[in-house]
C-alpha cells in the first residue's frame, strides 16, 4: 500500500474516533441528581429553619447547599445564577403547615461543573489527536524520506542497470539509512560496468587477433604466389627449348600444371583470408610481442629470404651484435616494407645497416626508389587504415594495414620506426642493441 494511502486511511480513521469521542462527551451525564436525597435535605433545612438552628448556607449529607430569602436583596439575582449555572433550586417554607415560601434553596452541586468538565475533557481529547496526528504525520514524513523514497531510488536504479544503463548513479546521502547498501549497489554498478568494458575488450581482442593474423598470412601468400610465377615462367622456357628425351619434356609439363595448380590455390586462400581480414577490419590492435636477445645476423637471411626478384641489394657490412627483438615481428616488419616496396615502387631496393652515435640502436635504412608519397602524408603513413593518395597506391589492393602494424610492433620491441622522401622512399628502423 502507497504511503498516501495509508496517511488518507489513518486520518479517517482518527477522525471517525474523535467525532465518537466528542458526540459520547456530550451525551454523559456526569452527576445525576438524586430526588431522593434532595428531598430529605429539603425536609431537615424546612425542619432546622423553623427552629432556628439552620445557617443560610452549609453542607447536609454532603450536599451543599445556599439559602436565599425572598426578602434579600440579591434574591433575583442568585436564582438568576442558579438557574444559568444549572443547579438545583427547590422552595423554601415553612413546616408549620401553611407552605408559605421564604426563599429558594439552591444545591450547588450544579451543571456549570459538569459543562466545564466536558469542555476541558474535549480540550485534552481535541489537543491529544492533533499531537497524535503530527506525530504520526512526522513518523510517516521520515518514514518516506528516510526509507521509502531511497528504495524508490534503488528500484529505479536496478530498471537502469537491468536496461544496460551503467552510467545512473546513485545520490549518495549522509542522512540515509541505507548509506551502506547504496555504496556496495554504486560498487556493484561499477564493476558491471568494468565486466562489461573488459567483456568488450576481449571481443575485440579476438578480432584484432584474426584480423592481424589475417593480414600478415596474406604477405606470405603473395610470396608465394610470386615464387609460382617465376617457376612457371622458367619452366616454360625449358619446355621451348629442344630437348631429346622425351619424358623430360612430359615432366616439365606435369611441373608446370602443378603449379598452375598451386598458384590457383593460393589465389583461393588469398580470397579466403580477405574475406576474414575484412570481417573483423575495424577492430583492430596489436598482437603481443615476445622480446629476446637475438643475433643481428638473423637481419641478413630475412632481406635473402626476401629477396624474390633479385632487387634487395646489401650496401654495407651488418655489424654484428645482440640485438633486442621478437624474430617473428621483426619479420613482420621487414616483410611488410619490402612487400610495400615491391607493390608500389617495384624498384630496386638498398639497405644499410648503421650503429648510432650511443652505439644504442642498430639503424637499418630501406630505400626504394619508387615516387615515394605525399609530403603531407608522410607523419600519417603509420596510422591504422590509411592508405597515400597516389596514383599507385590507389590502384593497387592493399588494406593500409602493413605501416601500422610495424610501428606496433617496432615500439613493443622498445625500437622505433619512420619514413621520408629522397630520392624514392625510405624507411629507417632503429633496433635496441643489448
Amino acid at each position: 500500500m502507497k504511503i498516501r494511502n495509508i496517511v488518507i486511511l489513518f486520518t479517517v480513521l482518527m477522525m471517525a474516533i474523535y467525532i465518537a469521542a466528542v458526540i459520547t462527551i456530550n451525551t454523559t451525564q456526569i452527576n445525576q441528581v438524586n430526588v431522593a436525597e434532595i428531598n430529605h435535605v429539603v425536609k431537615t433545612i424546612e425542619k432546622e429553619w423553623t427552629q432556628g438552628e439552620v445557617e443560610k448556607s452549609g453542607t447536609i449529607a454532603e450536599m451543599s447547599y445556599r439559602i436565599t430569602l425572598v426578602a434579600d436583596e440579591n434574591y433575583q439575582a442568585l436564582l438568576f445564577d442558579g438557574i444559568k449555572n444549572r443547579q438545583t433550586i427547590m422552595d423554601l417554607t415553612t413546616s408549620d403547615g401553611r407552605q408559605e415560601v421564604l426563599g429558594k434553596i439552591i444545591f450547588l452541586t450544579n451543571g456549570s461543573e459538569e459543562v466545564v468538565m466536558k469542555t476541558n475533557l474535549l480540550t485534552i481529547i481535541s489537543f491529544t489527536f492533533g499531537i497524535m496526528l503530527m506525530m504520526v504525520y512526522l513518523v510517516l514524513g521520515l518514514v518516506y524520506t528516510s526509507v521509502l523514497r531511497p528504495f524508490g531510488v534503488m528500484k529505479q536504479f536496478a530498471r537502469k542497470v537491468a536496461d544496460g544503463d551503467l552510467e545512473f548513479r546513485l545520490p549518495m546521502d549522509r542522512g540515509n539509512y541505507f548509506g551502506a547498501f547504496t555504496e556496495s549497489f554504486d560498487l556493484m554498478r561499477e564493476e558491471l560496468k568494468k565486466a562489461r568494458q573488459g567483456e568488450y575488450a576481449a571481443n575485440i581482442s579476438k578480432k584484432e587477433l584474426v584480423a592481424e593474423l589475417s593480414h600478415d598470412i596474406k604477405t606470405p601468400v603473395a610470396t608465394i604466389k610470386a615464387i609460382c610465377e617465376l617457376l612457371e615462367i622458367k619452366l616454360a622456357t625449358v619446355k621451348s627449348e629442344d630437348l631429346p628425351e622425351s619424358t623430360a619434356v612430359m615432366t616439365l609439363t606435369e611441373s608446370i600444371e602443378k603449379i598452375t595448380v598451386i598458384d590457383s590455390k593460393a589465389d583461393i586462400i588469398d580470397a579466403l583470408i580477405s574475406n576474414l581480414f575484412h570481417a573483423t577490419l575495424e577492430e583492430l590492435e596489436m598482437l603481443a610481442v615476445h622480446v629476446s636477445e637475438q643475433p643481428s645476423t638473423i637481419l641478413i637471411q630475412m632481406f635473402k629470404d626476401m629477396d624474390h626478384f633479385g632487387k634487395i641489394s646489401l650496401k654495407n657490412d651488418l655489424v654484428e651484435c645482440l640485438i633486442c627483438c621478437d624474430p617473428l615481428r621483426l619479420e613482420q616488419v621487414i616483410d611488410n616494407v619490402i612487400s610495400n616496396a615491391y607493390k608500389y615502387a617495384d624498384t630496386a631496393i638498398d639497405i644499410w645497416f648503421n650503429l648510432d652515435k650511443n652505439k644504442q640502436y642498430l639503424e637499418v635504412k630501406i630505400r626504394d626508389y619508387g615516387d615515394g608519397v605525399n609530403p603531407d602524408e608522410c607523419p600519417l603513413v603509420f596510422e591504422k587504415f590509411f592508405r597515400g593518395s597516389g596514383e599507385a597506391v590507389q590502384n593497387t589492393p592493399g588494406s593500409g594495414l602493413g605501416l601500422y602494424l610495424a610501428r606496433q610492433f617496432m615500439t613493443g620491441m622498445d625500437g622505433s620506426i619512420h619514413c621520408y622522401n629522397a630520392d624514392g622512399f625510405v624507411v629507417e628502423l632503429c633496433i635496441k642493441v643489448v
